[in-house]
């Protein structure tokens, strides 16, 4: 399998590079010549040797311009090139050539080689993280293909079931059948559990799954225990969000990390078992990181042993900068208000967001955030707000669809008018009787630009801090016939599936979901983002916004900002390092006049929701919510506990 992607390519470069030599070929050659004189690993030299020509060093000036001069095999470029990769973005030029550079291999087996790092990579949204850590990982697969190789853990299924599918089309191409297994919750266990015992090469899933199976294997629970011992890579995507405090995600991450990164080993002189750090390389992803790097160090090794960490932060115009983390680490310290003036600081009379019904979605405690550690968001982005009174928000939001998106949100065709229903829990729709075109305007045609001077958006993502707040708004604008999709925890792993692929493929053009969409979802046609209510971490304003203006292209982020909402604006403005613009074509009289059917369609909404029962299933929702808190605290209490005696005992 190594002659596949090594030995005949080698060849075939040294006869072209011996005829080249001969013919006087230059720099200036063909596009197909160079191709085939660059088809071979560039980076072949095994010193670490980190000159300013390297591809991968930080004050690097010769950039690599093609996927060939990062050191990819043949097979993984002619992919690429097949699936519309032209050039390799700023964080593929400096995580390939140091991945590929340092591979983990069994003749490197000793812990203290400081070698082969760990890889700590902040990059801003969009910026192609995902095919950074898959590209290099299936290069080194192809070496020698075996069993589980890879150990992929994302914070959300639709994320995992992404970057499943980015996978086995970057290795479609290899000549080789690539096996990824997607291990995520809302799944039957036992098919899972059957598809990992036949040894996947990549293992892409959601920690609770996966911890799931491997106590269950344990504990004898009747399924196959996930056999990760010759896992060579961990990977974190939004690795902010499965390591910050208080998440939910600590006791299952630190399970997983546990069996893939360590073993139980009998020590000689006196035959008791102790566990050890294996040779396992991690590679962390994130457009943020909200958590001491200290402490991720102890959580990445499961508590074995220190481990050589590389931090490396690519900027938005595709340099980056690298260095091996210190051991210590100094607090930031959180900053106040910038004190610039703004418009909004006049109208603001509290300093705190009512936001009750969000503490059932987060309530994990803000994180000390490492401001110059945080890429700015896509310089293609636009970020503007919308200042309106608090009760009307849901008339503001509906203006701004309607406005801001071609035909407002409607559709392509009326033909298309039966997938009104799609999204929610009913499919008989009022929207005829409550249709409002005729009261703030009717934008039925396909122009590119509206009343401003920017273009209409072709498809939007309406962003909603829980649950039922995603039912209510999504049943308001099917009611007044706008075509919506919803995606939010609550639903069936099916209906979340089903949600997502009928937005991607754009049979609806608007989604109203929760955060658990804003974390590394892929969707191009996205060109605006609207905050119907901020979020109350400034972090997740960054991936909020960052679902659309991917890839270099450009888009718009709308906020609808409330009285009580001054502050997170500026916390926003902060960690972006923009100002929000204030939005001019959403209007006061627009609102006003939208009030009527606003209200109206609300009423409509709330009881079709309460004859469906969706009040008792937020109810039993929130009620695991706070039974998992409490386990989570006796963990968290008698962990602190234990360490108390390991320390005592020492002393």
């Amino acid at each position: 399998m190594s002659s596949l992607f090594g030995s005949s390519s080698r060849k075939r470069t040294a006869a072209a590079t011996a005829e080249a030599s001969s013919n006087g070929i230059t720099q200036e050659s063909s596009k197909k010549k160079r191709s085939s004189l660059s088809s071979a690993p560039t980076n072949t030299s095994d010193d670490d040797n980190t000159s300013s020509n390297s591809p991968y060093h930080a004050n690097s000036s010769a950039l690599t311009t093609t996927f060939t001069d990062l050191g990819l095999s043949a097979p993984l470029v002619q992919a690429c090139r097949k699936l519309g990769f032209k050039t390799p973005t700023g964080v593929q030029r400096a995580i390939i050539p140091f991945i590929l550079k340092q591979p983990t291999s069994s003749s490197s087996s000793n812990n203290n080689n400081n070698n082969n790092h760990h890889v700590l990579t902040l990059s801003a949204t969009g910026s192609g993280k995902t095919a950074a850590f898959a590209l290099p990982l299936l290069h080194e697969l192809s070496h020698d293909p075996y069993g589980i190789f890879a150990l992929i853990l994302t914070p959300t299924r639709e994320l995992a079931k992404q970057i499943q599918q980015q996978i086995l089309a970057l290795g479609s191409g290899s000549g080789w059948k690539i096996t990824c297994a997607l291990i995520i919750g809302g799944e039957d266990m036992t098919k899972q559990s059957l598809e990992l015992s036949r040894q996947p090469n990549f293992v892409v899933g959601t920690p609770g799954r996966l911890a799931e199976l491997c106590r269950d294997g344990v504990t004898g629970g009747g399924h196959y225990r996930p056999n990760f011992r010759k896992v060579k890579y961990v990977v974190l995507d939004e690795a902010d969000r499965l390591l910050s405090a208080r998440s939910g995600f600590e006791r299952d991450v630190a399970e997983c990390l546990l069996q893939s990164t360590t073993h139980m080993r009998v020590d000689e002189a006196d035959g008791t078992k102790k566990r050890v750090r294996r040779n396992c390389r991690m590679l962390l992803f994130s457009a943020t990181m909200t958590r001491s790097l200290k402490s991720l160090e102890e959580l990445a090794g499961a508590g074995v042993g220190r481990l050589p960490l590389k931090k490396i932060v690519v900027r938005s115009d595709g340099t980056w900068d690298s260095g091996e983390v210190k051991q210590k680490q100094k607090d930031v310290e959180e900053d106040g208000d910038d004190g610039s003036s703004n418009a909004l600081d006049e109208k603001s009379n509290n300093k705190e967001k009512n936001n009750t019904a969000a503490s059932d979605e987060d309530d994990d405690e803000s994180d000390d955030e490492d401001q110059g550690s945080t890429p700015n968001i896509p310089a293609g982005l636009r970020q503007e707000y919308i200042f309106m009174p608090n009760r009307v928000r849901e008339a503001y939001l509906l203006c701004s669809i309607r406005t801001l998106m071609t035909r407002g949100g409607r559709g392509k065709a009326k033909k298309d008018a039966s997938l009104n229903s799609r999204g929610s829990d009913w499919s008989n729709t009022t929207g005829e009787n409550l249709d409002i075109s005729e009261i703030i305007g009717n934008n039925e045609q396909e122009e590119e630009y509206g009343s401003g001077k920017y273009p209409l958006a072709q498809s939007a993502i309406i962003f909603v801090p829980t649950c039922e707040r995603v039912a209510h708004i999504s049943g308001i604008l099917t009611e007044l016939g706008i075509q919506n999709v919803a995606l939010h925890s609550l639903l069936s792993q099916n209906r979340r599936l089903a949600s997502l692929g009928t937005f991607q493929s754009q049979q609806v053009r608007v989604l109203v979901a929760t955060d658990v969409a804003s974390r590394g979802l892929d969707v191009p046609e996205v060109d605006l983002v609207v905050n119907a209510e901020l979020p109350r971490r400034a972090v997740d304003y960054v991936h909020r916004v960052g679902r659309t203006a991917r890839a270099g292209r450009r888009g718009r982020a709308i906020s609808l900002v409330g009285e009580q909402d001054v502050d997170l604006v500026h916390e926003a403005e902060k960690i972006s390092g923009r100002k929000l613009l204030k939005c001019t074509e959403v209007t006061e009289d627009m609102a006003i006049k939208a009030l009527g059917p606003v209200a109206k369609a609300s009423r409509l909404t709330k009881m079709k929701l309460m004859d469906i029962g969706f009040d008792e299933l937020v109810k039993k929702h929130r009620d695991r919510k706070r039974r998992d808190r409490r386990l989570r605290m006796k963990a968290e209490k008698r962990a602190r506990q234990a360490m108390a005696k390991i320390s005592a005992s020492k002393n």
